[in-house]
């Protein structure tokens, strides 16, 4: 009877043991599905189609930075590893609840001086149940559980992180675009002036010096629409990166550069309110209390350690015959040397490390919020002032242009008021640039998505989600 339980608890606890699955991971593969990816996609379409199903108002189906930052979202490989980070934690919760295995000890003696004709052999088992105290299964259960709330709400934060650099990437691209737009226009004014001043000194009208200075100008146009050109291509591969995809699969995207044309209107943003809500629920505040609260069932957990568990070793002897039941034996360390007092101060230690490092958290980011707020607003007032300066330069062309048409003016006159003009232009992009970067980073720190048709919540929700790449769902199939 003995013999058959020993047999059946041996099969029942093989049977509960896990298998391995080998997963090997191929260098080359893992390039491959990178490099085949693309914005059109057909799980990217659907995740992007999930994300904003209940969503009263359609995304555009222009690549714009709202819809721009669900493919990062989808794609970037920082997401994924702050989820796979995630499941790490959620994976620590089942080792946090497990209560210890109990132990079987079977001890055959075999008497070889035996002077009888009684069987020479004692057999003697006993069962080692390890009974927890003082509660440290819930204290560790409350641990993980803290710092799974963490590592969640810290997906929520890289999906803002990751907005912020795909932002500034696509402002980039916006500007390196313009910019090589109005080096080409600034190029062909210069190089018809310069054909008019060849005309002009064949007659003898003007000196060699005149048209020499022309023709440093124009090759100086040359080479920065040469530097423009390569700062456009390295702008794409910047946004690629800050999407997640290879540059490859921008090659026919149109972008939709609307909301980074013009500055939002402040206005309509609630930045004291916002101002409030960043101090106390941006995700990375709240992973910070929640750290803290994890530190707060660790110390508890230490305190429970000062008493120790019990070892309960109820056993079973047979002897000659004779069946001899052991009950209620126990076994417990004795606090005599120390009573857990190095990892409690330890515990103590680390609690107000996080508390500190809670405090400077939000310090930090109420000063970024005051110090891009003020500088916001000295750059919109260089931006009001560049606008006011570009309608000037536009009054002057169209005079220079009728003046033309009337015959009061000649063609070097003309030409000169459009190369101003595109000069000025280039003057606007550079201010324009300069405040839509102070509005990113007021976006970035607020946590805010401003002129956006997304909003934070669905921003944090749709990190959340675990999309399954295309790539990820065939390797499964295999």
């Amino acid at each position: 009877m003995q013999r058959l339980f020993y047999l059946t608890f041996l099969s029942l606890t093989l049977i509960a043991c896990a298998n391995f699955e080998d997963k090997p991971l191929n260098a080359a593969d893992s390039a491959t599905r990178i490099e085949t990816r693309t914005l059109s996609d057909t799980g990217l379409r659907n995740f992007i189609d999930s994300v904003i199903v209940n969503k009263k108002g359609r995304l555009s189906e222009a690549w714009d930075i709202d819809r721009l930052t669900l493919a990062a979202i989808y794609y970037h490989p920082d997401l994924a590893l702050a989820r796979a980070q995630a499941e790490s934690m959620d994976a620590a919760v089942i080792t946090a609840a497990q209560r210890p295995n109990p132990n079987i000890n079977i001890s055959p003696t075999w008497i070889s001086n035996l002077v009888t004709t009684v069987a020479p052999w004692i057999i003697a088992s006993y069962v080692s149940i390890p009974i927890e105290t003082a509660g440290k299964r819930g204290f560790r259960i409350d641990k993980s559980e803290h710092l799974i709330d963490a590592a969640r709400l810290r997906i929520a934060d890289t999906a803002w992180l990751i907005r912020g650099r795909l932002r500034l990437a696509m402002l980039e691209v916006y500007a390196a675009q313009e910019a090589e737009r109005l080096l080409q226009q600034q190029l062909a004014i210069q190089q018809s002036i310069s054909e008019r001043l060849e005309q002009q000194l064949a007659i003898g009208e003007i000196t060699r010096p005149e048209v020499i200075r022309s023709h440093l100008a124009l090759n100086q146009l040359k080479l920065n629409l040469s530097a423009a050109q390569k700062r456009s291509a390295e702008s794409r591969v910047l946004l690629a990166a800050a999407i997640g995809v290879p540059v490859s699969a921008l090659a026919k995207i149109e972008f939709d550069f609307t909301r980074l044309a013009l500055p939002g209107d402040l206005n309509l943003v609630p930045i004291a309110e916002l101002r409030e809500t960043a101090l106390r629920k941006r995700p990375d505040v709240l992973a910070a209390l929640a750290d803290y609260a994890a530190a707060q069932s660790a110390l508890q957990l230490e305190i429970a350690n000062q008493y120790p568990n019990i070892q309960a070793n109820p056993g079973y002897t047979w002897e000659v015959g004779e069946h001899r039941w052991l009950l209620g034996a126990t076994a417990l360390s004795v606090p005599i040397l120390h009573q857990n007092q190095g990892p409690i101060a330890e515990a103590e230690a680390k609690r107000h490390e996080l508390a500190v490092r809670f405090e400077a958290l939000q310090l930090r980011i109420l000063g970024d919020i005051d110090r891009v707020h003020a500088g916001l607003a000295s750059v919109l007032s260089k931006w009001s002032a560049a606008e006011k300066q570009m309608q000037i330069q536009q009054q002057n062309l169209h005079s220079a242009v009728a003046l033309f048409k009337a015959g009061e003016t000649d063609r070097p006159a003309l030409l000169g008021a459009e190369l101003e003009n595109a000069v000025a232009e280039r003057a606007r992009l550079d201010v324009l640039v300069e405040t839509q970067q102070a509005l990113n980073m007021l976006e970035d720190t607020l946590r805010y998505p401003i002129a956006s048709v997304l909003t934070a919540a669905l921003i944090s929700d749709s990190a959340m989600k675990n999309p399954i790449h295309h790539e990820d769902t065939k390797n499964t199939k295999k």
